[in-house]
């Protein structure tokens, strides 16, 4: 008798400490649940209290064209505090608007007591419902966005880039592209001119461009062209059918979206075999676009890279986001 007790009580006991847990942890195996997807979400509380204090909510997420995106991807940690590519990153900075994202570089100050110019992010995390992870992968991908703060794309300040790409922090894929990064756009002149503060002399030439990464381990993995004086709306999609296999760019002047694309883009760029091998696989990149400072004061150094060339603010407004998988 005294057995069956002890017996029973360890049954109630084993019933008891299998069905509670903390609330933590419940969560996270409902969030795996309902993600449906073998890659982890960011952490997205790594400090409740600075979101809090610089995006208004505990998670720093806002809703854009049926995604949640997230505008808290540069802070780690407190030693690292929203520093990375030689500039401060705020949360403050992206800006949802009834017309889209506003992407500014502007001066703000973080806790330092001194103000300091600082680039914005957003990175897609999940999908309208806010629990499924944005699992963007082989398909189309569509990104309109205006100028604001220059009479066309052509006069964007020379130290300022605009960017729109898919991105792995922890460098799961090969050699050859370790982040997984394809660049649908990098906008931007890299400080020139002059060009002798340029990392690779191609970056003189045009306005913007298409690349694969690694960028500077093929010749040919940068693809510049020229936005067109006068245009300030531009609409750019990427085609990623399969990893090792080339991948279409198109830019086009105007706004549009994936059912009323013009026959022709104003420049377009197709991959060629030698850059199979960078073309990655799909896996657990995540789609991000920001605006930041992209002239390096020398070259091959990541020291803080200098703000706008005329000491004003920048803005851009992404006006639409498209993804469609195969």
């Amino acid at each position: 008798m005294k057995s069956f007790s002890f017996l029973l009580i360890l049954v109630v006991i084993v019933i008891y400490f299998s069905c509670s847990g903390s609330d933590d942890e419940s969560d996270r195996m409902q969030d795996n649940q309902l993600m449906g997807s073998n890659c982890t979400q960011p952490n997205l509380k790594i400090d409740v209290n600075i979101n809090r204090k610089f995006c208004g909510n505990d998670d720093c997420l806002f809703q854009f064209a049926g995604y949640w995106w997230w505008t808290n991807y540069e802070f780690k940690n407190a030693s690292e505090y929203f520093y990375n590519q030689g500039q401060n990153w705020s949360p403050r900075n992206p800006v949802f608007q009834a017309d889209g994202i506003h992407l500014r570089v502007r001066k703000d100050d973080l806790g330092e007591g001194k103000l300091r110019w600082m680039a914005s992010e957003v990175v897609a995390v999940f999908e309208n419902d806010k629990r499924t992870l944005f699992k963007t992968g082989y398909g189309t991908y569509l990104v309109s966005v205006k100028v604001l703060t220059a009479d066309s794309w052509d006069k964007l300040d020379r130290n300022v880039v605009f960017g729109a790409f898919t991105y792995q922090r922890d460098k799961s894929g090969n050699m050859n592209n370790p982040y997984l990064e394809l660049d649908l756009a990098e906008i931007s002149r890299w400080g020139a001119p002059p060009c002798s503060n340029l990392l690779d002399q191609r970056l003189c030439s045009g306005n913007a461009q298409f690349a694969v990464q690694l960028w500077d381990s093929d010749q040919d993995n940068v693809h510049r062209y020229s936005i067109s004086t006068g245009v300030k709306e531009i609409t750019l999609v990427m085609k990623w059918t399969k990893g090792n296999t080339p991948v279409t760019f198109s830019q086009y002047n105007g706004l549009y979206n994936l059912e009323n694309l013009p026959s022709s883009p104003a420049n377009s760029w197709t991959t060629d075999s030698d850059q199979n091998k960078f073309i990655p696989f799909d896996q657990c990149q995540l789609f991000h676009m920001n605006l930041w400072m992209g002239n390096y004061k020398e070259k091959g150094q990541d020291n803080d890279h200098p703000g706008p060339s005329n000491g004003q603010d920048q803005e851009v407004v992404v006006t639409n986001f498209q993804y469609k998988p195969l």
